[in-house]
């Protein structure tokens, strides 16, 4: 709420309310004097002044207009309809109940008719002429709380027509008065008068705006078509718009056209049979184009979150999703229809698309918006939310529908925050059950597929074909599934790293996710349910209310993840499906985070955890490595990066660690005569136990950037240009005592290393780095180094001097310019030296020539 809109507030509730201001520091004595001789006065306005407050302070954009007066045509037929419900009379001759909008392009104008219940002169005066005075909520405290849906709240939405238009107009017939006209400039005064044209509506109201120069967009076609479609293309009542459209038809051509026809063919000479004579002359025609204005409706689409799930086909479900999405040409991946009940009563339907969006991610930390839209009673309120759904979900589309929002005096922003945090709760709620749904295959997805199935067709089957069957249907949904992950993974990831709430008791709860699939919802529901039927006012039970649900919301997110390992490369697998593989005695879960899960295979850190037969994930999902340092734990298992220093090779027995502790006494002079060497870049140098046949890899420390993570901040726009060793942590070198070049590196350190053992060091250290998936810091040092120690290898001196190579330059021989002659006597001459082409000539040609 702005400046404005608060002051016009607090103005309006002096006025409305009689607030009697006094002075509190008086003695009760004094009081009863000031109380005996004060006056009673009410408040004064300038209701001009009042009324350019009133329509420039509550809304925001002129459209609104056009809603506001379909909503109140709609009002006025609900009212209608529900008394010839007791009373069909009433109706009279015109029994069809509707909208019609219709526009005068010269004019400048807009029309809306309805054949409501209309409205009596006291009716217009009382209604329009008296500012926050609701027709509607007369009308509801009249009937006693009959069953009517109704819009109207507040008394104000008609003179948002004064946003767009200068003079209104307004004709209304009801069934107990004649027919009147209200008009007015929303400046001091209104007038009211009898139609001179009679009761023409017959029944109902006619609103005609008179735009300012300012607002002439609308009166065109496809202004209102759309403003339509976008506010109020669910209202119950069928809305048309008189639209105008070009035809083409035959039509007689104009009398002295024909007549200078005939006189043409009378000067003609023509030779006429017989049977010609009795032929009837046909009439000449043309063809013109021509403009007719009809009747088109313009919502032609239903509200079919208003009806029972049982009674909507999953037909239906999808072509309200191509309407809703604009998109013709793909059904939902799934969808979900609910009504939620309890402190806020809301119908909704959500749809996740089964394609993700491509500019998904290109402001995701921007303005916050999402896909869904907010209904009250059919009528759009908003569709920007910044707190109804997280960043992660907002790619799923759908309606909120309610009949018990708390709106604005504008109906364009809920009024309390909290309402908003319950549908948000219970609305990812449903979406994580949804993606639960479709992650998983169970007992009783089996039973309901056997029940669809006809009895004697399964009688037919034996029992390997229809475990078979079964085998089928349990693949295509997984599969189907894994082409959600690929569209959504990273949604759900970045929905753990996002949910802070509760995140360090996730380790404690996660072995019960397995089970969450059927059991874990259904007592967190009954918790809930009792939480809002005893103890609705405890701010306690509501924090654990929340707490419980933010776990639970999370844990659902685990289970949905997915990733490749060095088992099977091709196909996605799961934390469940690791465990489940894991050797005996196996405490932990690996991983190592890279560009692409090809490279992450080739690479030399995990070689040595494959040989004994462990697995590990392949992430290479930029997003990944975030989500696994949140989640640190799953099933009371860790979650390890091999890719950092202070990862413990698994199986380390007593007798491996002496070992250990020999070769690293053996190794010790290279080991440090290294570290020295790369002092600046490397923090210490040790004997590695994962290796296979590469001399080293490069492991970033426990407080490190990981390879992954290093390049990922690299590629960041606002990264700073610090050296790699202060900004992203000293490195940890792991060598192989067994390969021949560490052997070799260590004898020549005994024997004194040279300034060629020093550059064969750094070149091992920085094509380590490239293999373990680090950047070089200085390319150019390298590939000089590498070049030195290349000449070396090829027996060159390896400082040799760099010179130009001499070649000897032969002198092309001259060419005769006399023609070739064969032996035949064929003469050959040169005619084009670029083409070095020959053609035969005689010599009178080649005179010629």
């Amino acid at each position: 709420m702005n400046s404005k809109q608060k002051a016009f507030a607090l103005l309006l509730l002096f006025m409305l309310s009689g607030v009697q201001v006094m002075t509190q520091d008086l003695t009760d004595e004094q009081r009863k004097l000031l109380e005996q001789s004060q006056e009673t006065h009410e408040f004064q306005a300038e209701t001009g002044r009042l009324m350019d407050i009133l329509i420039n302070s509550l809304y925001t954009q002129k459209e609104i207009f056009l809603r506001e007066l379909i909503s109140n045509a709609a009002d006025a037929l609900d009212k209608i309809r529900f008394l010839s419900v007791k009373n069909p009379e009433i109706l009279g001759d015109k029994t069809e109940l509707a909208i019609r909008i219709e526009i005068n392009t010269e004019e400048k104008s807009v029309t809306v008719t309805d054949s409501g219940i209309g409205m009596t002169k006291n009716d217009l005066i009382s209604n329009l002429g008296t500012i926050a005075k609701s027709g509607t909520t007369q009308f509801i405290e009249a009937i006693k709380g009959g069953n009517v849906n109704l819009i109207g709240q507040f008394g104000v939405g008609f003179y948002s027509c004064f946003l767009a238009g200068q003079k209104v107009t307004v004709a209304s017939k009801s069934t107990d008065d004649d027919q009147y006209i209200w008009e007015s400039q929303a400046a001091h005064s209104f007038a009211v008068s009898k139609d001179p044209r009679g009761n023409a509506l017959g029944r109902g109201t006619q609103v005609t705006i008179h735009l300012k120069q300012d607002a002439v967009e609308f009166a065109e076609e496809s202004t209102i078509r759309e403003l339509i479609k976008k506010y109020s293309e669910f209202i119950n009542f069928p809305i048309y718009l008189k639209v105008t459209r070009e035809v083409t038809k035959q039509v007689d051509e104009e009398p002295e056209q024909q007549d200078q026809q005939d006189q043409t063919d009378d000067d003609e000479v023509k030779v006429k049979d017989d049977d010609d004579d009795a032929d009837t002359k046909k009439k000449a025609t043309k063809t013109i184009k021509e403009k007719v204005s009809e009747w088109m409706q313009v919502n032609e689409n239903k509200a079919i979150w208003l009806r029972p799930k049982e009674e909507i086909s999953d037909d239906d479900y999808k072509k309200f999703y191509k309407v809703l999405s604009k998109n013709s040409g793909e059904d939902p991946f799934n969808w979900v229809h609910f009504k939620a009940e309890g402190e806020v009563e809301f119908t909704s339907l959500i749809y996740v698309p089964k394609r993700a969006p491509s500019d998904m991610f290109d402001n995701y930390y921007g303005k916050q918006t999402t896909n869904l839209k907010l209904y009250v009673r059919r009528v759009l309120i908003s569709e920007e939310f910044e707190d109804i759904l997280p960043r992660y979900l907002s790619f799923v589309k759908g309606v909120i529908d309610s009949d018990e929002l708390p709106l604005n005096v504008n109906r364009e922003t809920l009024q309390q925050l909290k309402m908003l945090k319950v549908i948000s709760r219970k609305i990812v709620k449903k979406i994580l059950e949804l993606f639960q749904d479709a992650a998983s295959y169970d007992e009783e997805d089996e039973d309901e597929t056997e029940e669809g199935e006809e009895d004697d067709n399964m009688a037919e089957t034996t029992p390997e074909e229809q475990q078979r069957l079964k085998d089928e249907k349990r693949k295509k949904k997984m599969d189907e599934y894994n082409e959600f992950w690929k569209e959504y993974g990273k949604n759900i990831k970045l929905g753990v790293i996002e949910d802070s709430s509760n995140r360090q008791k996730l380790a404690e709860l996660t072995r019960y996710n397995y089970y969450l699939n059927y059991y874990m919802k259904y007592i967190i529901n009954g918790i809930i349910s009792i939480y809002y039927m005893i103890y609705i006012n405890s701010r306690l039970i509501q924090y654990i209310s929340n707490l419980i649900l933010s776990i639970y919301q999370i844990l659902y997110l685990i289970f949905y993840f997915r990733w490749y390992s060095s088992k099977n490369s091709t196909e996605l697998t799961s934390f469940d499906d690791y465990i489940e593989r894991s050797k005996p005695g196996q405490d932990s879960i690996y991983y190592l985070a890279g560009e692409n899960k090809e490279q992450l295979l080739a690479s030399p850190i995990i070689q040595g955890l494959i040989k004994k037969g462990y697995e590990v994930l392949l992430l290479e999902d930029p997003v990944d490595e975030f989500t696994f340092q949140h989640l640190n734990e799953y099933k009371q298992k860790k979650l390890v990066n091999v890719g950092k220093g202070d990862f413990k090779q698994p199986e380390d027995n007593d007798e491996q660690r002496k070992k250990q502790k020999a070769l690293k006494k053996v190794f010790q002079p290279l080991t440090d005569w290294w570290r020295k060497l790369l002092s600046e870049n490397v923090d210490s140098v040790v004997i590695s136990q994962r290796l296979i046949e590469d001399p080293l890899i490069v492991v970033s420390s426990e407080s490190g950037y990981s390879a992954n993570m290093e390049r990922i901040s690299k590629a960041q726009a606002y990264s700073s240009k610090g050296s790699n060793s202060q900004q992203f942590g000293k490195k940890i070198v792991e060598i192989n005592p067994n390969h021949q070049a560490i052997q070799e590196l260590l004898q020549r350190v005994k024997d004194d290393p040279d300034q060629e053992t020093e550059e064969m060091a750094r070149v091992l250290y920085e094509a380590a780095l490239v293999n373990s998936g680090y950047s070089i810091p200085n390319p150019e040092k390298f590939a000089s180094r590498f070049y030195k120690l290349f000449n070396s290898a090829l027996g060159i001196d390896r400082d040799a001097p760099i010179k130009e190579f001499e070649v000897e330059i032969e002198e092309e021989p001259e060419t005769s310019s006399e023609p070739t002659v064969d032996q035949d006597g064929t003469k050959w001459e040169k005619v084009n030296t670029d083409d070095a082409q020959w053609e035969t000539v005689s010599d009178d040609k080649r005179d010629d020539l």
